[in-house]
């Protein structure tokens, strides 16, 4: 895995994604907090998560394709300075009556990284090549953990002592340093397109855009491999995602937890998540990502079954940890297995898919939580998020061909 980042340019992708997230982190915890504190309403806060999502379901498809035109080296600079000059627009929510910033702002800026997101997913196989994907993708793994654990660390501390400002103004630095990463990294010069000249309109542009948004498409129809892992994705991700709402309710509610032990619980989580991208690094090249994939999300969802039937407190402690071995593995092998059978041309088309059906499935998981969690209760709703987490690992195992079927529809893609 450390071997990965003796790659210069990759060290330089790595370094400004963490420090990136980083910020996001800190502003994630921090912002819906002070939403809350200001306005004493769990629907304003809910609202702030739904502008969370809509961008990748407005914007990603879009997104994705500019991700395959333009420079990718200039769109994460770009993009980055873009996102730190439009966070710096949250420190007016806090002047009386201009709270509705907040979702303005976020909504603003979550729609510039529909664009950064796919972008870097698009740009890590060229910078590593096909055989140290797996590494790269568990290295890149180890640091975005490390990022989730500690920007909610730095956001408590800045908002206990320096209020919203100086979290806006810690993750607005966070996306400037990365783009000085980001513009260190030295790419070979793209390939001379192979379409011909046009004149340029405003229309015909946009034509243009959605033509290359349904080749997209026709390249997901046509491979069973990228068609099985979006499912696995969609399905999981709802599960996921319906977690949400109802792990903390659990704790406290069904297990008797206190604040204290959330958060040791929490910490247990994050480093089963470290665990878990050592795991990836060590596997690669042992064991194929169909494998990984299949029986990782099986796992999952079996523990996840046993988590949220338990009714006493204790075994919390070794399944939360575990739990994030298995999930980062299988997460890393996804990742890895994306990147080999999807052709570079392409590449940022089939990450716009994925975030429209990430925003997607977020959207109707917010607003399914919303309307029947009530009535079918808690428990019952996380153990249907293990339910459906079994059911992605069971789509895995039955459509994703074995090892050398894979290499054969990678190798076929990429002509």
């Amino acid at each position: 895995m450390f071997a990965a980042l003796t790659h210069r340019n990759f060290r330089r992708l790595w370094l400004g994604e963490v420090i990136s997230l980083i910020g996001d982190r800190a502003l994630l915890l921090a912002l819906p907090y002070f939403v809350y504190q200001q306005t004493g309403s769990t629907f304003t806060t809910a609202l702030l998560a739904l502008s969370y999502y809509l961008p990748g379901l407005l914007f990603s498809p879009v997104a994705g394709v500019l991700a395959d035109r333009w420079d990718r080296r200039r769109v994460l600079v770009t993009t980055h300075l873009i996102q730190g000059v439009v966070i710096t627009g949250l420190l007016l929510a806090p002047v009386p009556g201009l709270v509705w910033v907040a979702y303005v702002v976020t909504f603003l800026e979550l729609t510039v990284s529909t664009l950064s997101t796919p972008t870097a997913g698009a740009l890590l196989p060229t910078l590593v090549g096909d055989e140290g994907l797996m590494q790269a993708n568990a290295a890149l793994s180890l640091g975005m953990t490390s990022a989730r654990l500690l920007g909610p660390v730095i956001g408590g501390a800045l908002i206990a002592t320096q209020s919203i400002a100086g979290v806006v103004l810690f993750d607005a630095a966070s996306f400037v340093l990365a783009a000085l990463s980001f513009l260190r990294l030295q790419l070979p010069a793209p390939e001379p397109s192979a379409r011909p000249v046009q004149a340029a309109s405003l229309l015909g542009s946009w034509r243009e855009v959605g033509r290359e948004w349904r080749e997209g498409l026709g390249i997901i129809r046509r491979s069973r491999v990228i068609l099985t892992l979006m499912a696995v994705l969609g399905i999981t991700s709802l599960g996921g995602t319906l977690i949400d709402p109802f792990y903390t309710p659990f704790l406290v509610s069904v297990l008797h937890a206190d604040a204290e032990t959330i958060g040791v619980l929490s910490a247990l989580g994050g480093i089963g998540a470290l665990l878990g991208s050592f795991a990836s690094a060590w596997i690669a090249g042992r064991l194929p990502p169909r494998s990984l994939i299949a029986f990782g999300t099986l796992l999952v969802g079996l523990l996840m079954l046993r988590m949220y039937s338990l009714s006493a407190l204790p075994l919390m402690f070794v399944l939360v940890p575990l739990l994030g071995v298995p999930m980062v593995t299988s997460n890393v092998a996804l990742s890895t297995l994306i990147q080999r059978v999807t052709p570079d041309s392409h590449r940022g088309r089939i990450y716009g898919a994925l975030g429209t059906t990430n925003a997607l499935v977020g959207v109707l998981a917010t607003v399914t939580a919303g309307l029947i969690g009530p009535q079918v209760g808690i428990g019952r709703m996380l153990l249907a998020a293990a339910c459906l987490t079994l059911l992605g690992g069971l789509v895995a195992l039955v459509f994703l061909p074995r090892q050398g079927e894979t290499a054969a529809l990678g190798s076929e893609q990429g002509t």
